[in-house]
């Protein structure tokens, strides 16, 4: 069977799953099924997050991900049907002691990528963001074409160019089996019926692991943690030229919003797959850590807030390739908050795997055993 005539089942319509269905689509694929079991597209992770392009990352093979998308999102293939802004705000990534070490390195290799990236004093970072006045800091990298994007656009776009290729998207459908016969992915069998498949990819963000099970897959643990994101009211002292602004010394992050600012303390907290509830506590956290930080930093108001999940491997990497033990079953999970950040080269490496290109072996799921 050549890959394009196969019937793929893929289980979730978030960034993980949207972007490999686009990507599988551009190379022809033609027979696939997308299951949500949410009424729209994105309700969890992938339409929780501040929709922010971080190309800055710890992780080289991570971050040459994140620079590939974000080159995809700034120019997008011919045809593709719904525009997305780019508000290049740059990014400051602050830190202190070993973590300004750390960081130094990380803009390093982000150069070798092709990157303009800056290492910048903390006079000029203070220069750039009056807010930190008053806080520690060893220095900043300055990343000018890091940016805020249209999250929802980001990904109608993906699904746009799956349907467009003929895949349909089938929402509120939920999966309950995952049948095999012989070692082989049968088909997927859901509380509105059964689905034959010759291929089935788990996309299914925080539930990935339990979807996982089902297929009596490779015994891949995935770690899902809550996150909380806030957002003021218009504040006329916020300049929207401001740029993100995040300390990794601190953990904590912040960019205008909106006519103010979304903020985040950088909590986590392990919960089961699910839709987070809020947390009170979160907001004390924000306030506790601003205050501790950022000594000078105005009194601000919250209009409303949210809490999401992100979902770890055991060792925080990508876990993208066919599954070493169930033929016919595909990965793509474990994206840990960079969904978003690299879900155009996520998607275009999982379609160039299911198209027979050889493993990643820095996300391959064969590297659990």
């Amino acid at each position: 069977m050549r890959p394009e005539d196969a019937r793929y089942v893929i289980i979730g319509a978030g960034f993980a799953g949207a972007a490999t269905a686009c990507h599988l689509a551009y190379r022809g694929a033609r027979r696939m099924v997308i299951l949500e079991q949410e009424a729209v597209a994105g309700f969890h992770s992938s339409g929780r997050n501040a929709g922010f392009i971080r190309q800055v990352l710890s992780e080289p093979s991570v971050g040459n991900m994140a620079a590939k998308s974000a080159e995809f999102i700034r120019t997008p293939p011919p045809g593709w049907p719904v525009p997305v802004s780019y508000d290049t705000i740059g990014c400051l990534i602050l830190g202190r002691g070993a973590q300004w070490e750390a960081l130094c390195g990380d803009a390093e290799l982000a150069r070798g990528r092709g990157l303009d990236v800056e290492l910048w004093s903390p006079e000029k970072t203070l220069a750039a963001m009056p807010l930190i006045e008053g806080g520690a800091l060893d220095g900043a990298v300055w990343c000018a074409s890091d940016g805020v994007i249209d999250i929802n656009a980001l990904l109608s776009g993906y699904l746009r160019v799956a349907q467009r290729g003929g895949a349909a998207i089938r929402y509120g459908e939920t999966v309950r089996e995952i049948r095999m016969h012989d070692g082989r992915v049968q088909g997927v069998a859901t509380d509105q019926g059964f689905l034959e498949a010759d291929v089935v990819v788990n996309a299914a963000g925080p539930w990935a692991g339990p979807v996982g099970v089902m297929a009596g897959a490779a015994p891949i643990a995935f770690h899902p943690r809550r996150r909380h994101l806030f957002v003021t009211p218009p504040l006329d002292w916020v300049k929207p030229e401001w740029p993100f602004c995040l300390n990794v010394s601190d953990e904590i992050y912040f960019q205008p919003n909106s006519g103010g600012l979304m903020l985040c303390p950088c909590d986590e907290e392990d919960m089961p797959p699910c839709d987070p509830p809020t947390d009170i506590r979160a907001m004390e956290l924000l306030a506790e850590r601003l205050a501790t930080v950022y000594p000078k930093f105005p009194d601000i108001a919250i209009a409303r807030y949210w809490a999401g999940l992100r979902t770890f491997s055991d060792d925080n990497r990508f876990v993208i390739g066919w599954d070493p033990q169930v033929d016919g079953f595909f990965w793509v999970a474990g994206l840990a908050g960079h969904g978003v950040t690299t879900s155009a080269a996520v998607g275009s490496l999982a379609a160039n795997l299911l198209f027979g290109a050889d493993p990643d072996p820095d996300f391959s799921p064969a590297r659990f055993g």
